[in-house]
């Protein structure tokens, strides 16, 4: 999946996109569109709430589930039966606060079968950096080899994008 995650780190990074002088709601918006057309490439289906303004060429809109994005996938044979869900995404954008990433990214902890994706912005992040590994070592459900992926938006500069990756230690 790190593969996948870094051709989208690849797009949202393209100097085109001068993500600076964009909205949150844009930002959030772009990265789960860049997630569920990579999901639709790899044959999963997307949940997610989607934002008619934005990305009409493209639609996924299976409402939000526990998580903010979901990649999964049906039995082929029966429509009415999940066969795994490869993927959950969080993203708090808006709250900088280490609080604001508490909020959603614990509930990622959960998905133990899933790759965990986490988006944040650079404010606070050596803070933020400590309660991911802190929360990692100590959820006894995230295995050796397990990797958290967190995404952290730059918004202070050029508006880059930059991947941290999270192991138990």
């Amino acid at each position: 999946m790190r593969t996948e995650i870094l051709n989208i780190l690849e797009e949202l990074n393209n100097p085109a996109n001068d993500f600076a002088k964009k909205s949150y709601k844009v930002v959030t918006e772009t990265i789960k569109t860049l997630f569920a057309k990579q999901g639709e490439k790899l044959g999963y289906c997307t949940a997610a709430h989607r934002n008619l303004n934005i990305f009409l060429d493209f639609e996924y809109d299976e409402g939000e589930w526990l998580f903010d994005l979901v990649w999964y996938k049906m039995n082929e044979n029966d429509d009415q039966i999940m066969t795994s869900i490869p993927l959950v995404l969080e993203s708090e954008l808006s709250d900088k606060t280490i609080g604001g990433l508490k909020v959603d990214f614990d509930k990622l902890l959960v998905a133990t079968s899933s790759t965990k994706v986490f988006v944040t912005t650079i404010h606070e992040i050596e803070i933020k950096k400590k309660y991911i590994q802190k929360a990692i070592n100590g959820f006894t459900e995230f295995r050796k080899g397990e990797t958290l992926y967190l995404i952290i938006w730059d918004e202070n500069f050029e508006g880059n994008f930059i991947l941290e990756e999270f192991n138990r230690e």
